[in-house]
């Protein structure tokens, strides 16, 4: 089962409860109080040599932060009126930051890949067998990351203020419905909060770290060898990037050439490009690219998005420009462990006040 519908699944959800209860030796009964069940909630009465526990249920669809929260709302609320009942959530599944809200509120969990909390007087069981989504395809996981979802999270995570739908689909140049998804999903996560006056993240650096995670490193469609180097290649680039003026045409320097210009870290040498068609005959024009195989000087990355340009950053000398300071580190971050240490350091160096670090965000989110 991949969902837990809370109603028509109530049912299934106890039964496997029950069972996780009926497998201790220490349980000698257990009671469904069928008076009680009430849509997505219901209460069993457990029996133990300590005596009886009544447990109270709320079954969920999704295991997202924000929905626990609100299920252990409901559970502390019910708690007040009968002093020695046991909260527990039931989802299919229940990540660590949702299975740490219960666990602040002394309440336990269960969910359908195998993580588990119960722990009461004279009974304590605890299970951890998955600390990621098996119920969710790669499809959906990346979705919230795919390249016009990445757009709006660029726009937000570049904005301390909060803001509202229609101008991030302005700035992020996608559809209202896109930004309502992406706004969604960052709820569910508690990475965000939204209020009168707008949307604003308040995790980014969680927001990042899942985003690097999901991230496949860029797709090399060409490299060659260039004479030019030093002050000789930015005469050229300057030329190179002069031409690229149309809006239909993808040019950045990327990873490495731009972390060098802007935090200096790795000594990777060459230098890395985003190009498309267009982009891609300046670069063979203007720095003269010859076909090279093992001593290739420049690299050149097929585009993800062909709204790049929107948050791509000045360089020196003018009119160079490089990918945005969110692209380079997650590009940086999927090309390997050398190349991670190189994006850690901008991380360290420039997201600081980029990301509005300083709202008391611990480094794992």
């Amino acid at each position: 089962m991949n969902s837990l519908n809370a109603a028509s699944n109530l049912t299934e959800a106890i039964h496997r409860f029950r069972s996780t209860l009926e497998a201790l030796p220490i349980v000698s009964a257990i009671e469904v109080l069928d008076d009680f069940v009430r849509g997505p909630e219901a209460a069993l009465q457990v029996t133990t040599p300590q005596g009886t526990q009544q447990i109270d249920l709320e079954v969920k669809h999704s295991g997202e932060p924000r929905h626990v929260r609100e299920a252990s709302f409901r559970l502390s609320d019910r708690a007040k009126a009968r002093p020695n009942s046991y909260g527990v959530v039931i989802a299919p599944y229940l990540s660590p930051e949702s299975r740490a809200i219960l666990r602040g509120q002394g309440q336990g969990w269960l969910d359908l890949a195998g993580n588990c909390l119960i722990s009461f007087a004279g009974l304590h069981v605890e299970l951890e067998k998955a600390n990621a989504n098996p119920f969710v395809t790669r499809r959906k996981q990346k979705s919230v990351f795919s390249p016009k979802s990445g757009r709006i999270l660029k726009v937000l995570l570049a904005e301390r203020a909060p803001l509202r739908g229609n101008e991030i689909a302005g700035r992020a140049h996608v559809s209202a419905a896109q930004v309502s998804k992406v706004r969604d999903v960052l709820l569910d996560r508690e990475w965000a909060v939204s209020d009168a006056d707008g949307l604003r993240i308040v995790k980014p650096l969680a927001v990042l770290e899942a985003w690097r995670e999901e991230r496949d490193a860029p797709r090399l469609v060409a490299q060659g060898y260039t004479i030019h180097h030093g002050r000789a290649f930015d005469t050229h680039a300057q030329t190179m990037f002069m031409k690229a003026t149309t809006p239909f045409t993808t040019l950045l320097l990327a990873g490495h050439s731009v972390a060098r210009r802007i935090a200096p870290y790795a000594r990777v040498a060459g230098e890395f490009f985003y190009a498309d068609r267009h982009g891609l005959e300046l670069i063979h024009e203007y720095l003269s690219l010859l076909p090279s195989e093992a001593g290739a000087n420049v690299f050149i990355y097929e585009p993800e998005d062909d709204a790049m340009q929107l948050d791509s950053i000045p360089l020196v000398p003018d009119p160079i420009r490089g990918t945005g300071l969110i692209q380079t580190y997650l590009d940086l971050s999927a090309m390997g462990d050398r190349d991670r240490e190189a994006a850690d350091h901008l991380l360290r160096e420039k997201f600081g006040r980029a990301l509005g670090a300083g709202s008391g965000e611990a480094r794992n989110g």
